[in-house]
Formats: C-alpha cells, sequence, structure tokens
C-alpha cells in the first residue's frame, strides 16, 4: 500500500507489517488509512487469515505523537485525528471478516497493544511485551482498551494495567489471558505462518461465522 505498510501474501495469509521501525512504528495518520485500506483489500482478494505485525523487531509502540507535535495540532484537531483516521482503522481490525493475529515481536504499547487486543489472536515472541502507556502522559486508552482488555484479563488486571502503564511480559501476558501463545523468536514468524496457515485451511465461512457469533456474544 505504501512505504509505512508492507503487505505479503503468502498462499491465503496476507502478512501487513508496519513498517516504521526508526520509530519503532509508532503510527501517524497516514500509516492508520494504509493499514485500514489493507484490510479492507483482503476481504475480496481469497485473503482467509491476516497477520498484523510490525518490522524491525517491534510491534508498535504507539501512536506517533512526535509527528502530532510537528505538525502543530490544537487539542480539537489531534481528536479528529484520532476520531477520522486511528478509531476507523481499529473498528476495521475487529469487524474483519477473516481471522486477524496479531504477531507481537517486542513492544505493543499505548495504541499499538489496543491495536493487538483488536485482532482475534495475539502470538507473542519472547522478548515481547504489552504495555497501556496512556496513564504516563495524562491519558486513557483511547483505542478501545477500555472496553477490550477486561473482556480478556478480567476487571482487576485491566484496572492494573491502566491504572500503572507497567510492562507485561509475553509469559504473563499468556498466563492472564491477554496473549494466546509465546513462540520462540528466533523461529518466531516462520511458527507464527505455520500456525496462520492452519487456520487459513478451514472452512472460510464457518470461520466467518464463529467470528461473528463470537463478536455478538460479547454485546449481548
Amino acid at each position: 500500500m505504501t512505504d509505512s505498510v508492507l503487505v505479503e501474501r503468502r498462499d491465503a495469509v496476507t502478512v501487513l507489517t508496519i513498517n516504521r521501525p526508526e520509530v519503532r512504528n509508532a503510527v501517524d495518520a497516514d500509516t492508520m488509512d494504509s493499514l485500514r485500506a489493507a484490510l479492507l483489500a483482503c476481504a475480496g482478494d481469497g485473503t482467509r487469515c491476516v497477520v498484523l505485525t510490525g518490522a524491525g523487531g517491534s510491534f508498535c509502540s504507539g501512536a506517533d505523537l512526535k509527528w502530532a507535535v510537528a505538525s502543530g495540532y490544537t487539542p480539537d484537531e489531534s481528536y479528529g485525528i484520532l476520531t477520522d483516521h486511528y478509531a476507523p482503522t481499529l473498528k476495521v481490525i475487529r469487524a474483519c471478516p477473516m481471522p486477524v493475529i496479531a504477531a507481537v515481536d517486542g513492544y505493543a504499547a499505548g495504541i499499538g497493544c489496543d491495536m493487538a487486543l483488536a485482532c482475534d489472536l495475539r502470538l507473542v515472541s519472547e522478548r515481547g511485551k504489552f504495555a497501556e502507556l496512556f496513564i504516563r502522559i495524562g491519558l486513557i486508552p483511547d483505542g478501545g482498551g477500555t472496553y477490550l482488555l477486561p473482556r480478556l484479563v478480567g476487571m482487576g488486571r485491566a484496572l492494573e494495567m491502566i491504572f500503572t502503564g507497567a510492562d507485561v511480559d509475553a509469559q504473563e501476558a499468556v498466563r492472564i489471558g491477554l496473549a494466546n501463545r509465546v513462540l520462540p523468536t528466533d523461529a518466531f514468524m516462520d511458527t507464527v505462518m505455520s500456525f496462520a496457515g492452519q487456520i487459513s485451511r478451514q472452512s472460510p465461512n464457518a470461520l466467518r461465522r464463529a467470528k461473528q457469533a463470537l463478536l455478538a456474544s460479547l454485546d449481548s
């Protein structure tokens, strides 16, 4: 799509890579728009499973605040960026008709953590970490974390992560239900792709309907 989001098709699996390693894959408005466009394209190109990851040993370090400051946005304009660019992309991840796997190698922080939460499954490398960093800059999670996090880890754990902004390492993430599996760092993407390939060989109609039913049950 753009240099900031790489798209690679491997059989029935599409890999979307946030490609801004110089800022640990922090995302700006253009990156979120490109990611959303890539996800929407997957719905009509035969993709059966999507893998979302980051380049250079980091998943996503959050919103690119330096970009926002350099752009001179006012608070109202910053809110508009959130509602017009960030939130729509997170909703598309959540509503994607095929399974979406977050391949978390390195840091998933702030809105990067919430992006991983919006995915259906989270596979994390041994060096992977999650953090709801918003409290450190006087904010609350603005990427759906207040809704998704307690549904994965329970209210107490969610409040602890949000109140402290502390890192949660890979083993702890699996223990509390934040991640599904810890995978060896040196074979991380190969193992992720093997897992994604297994899912992609299942009935696409059954996958889609199962996901719809499970998501609907959260709001019932």
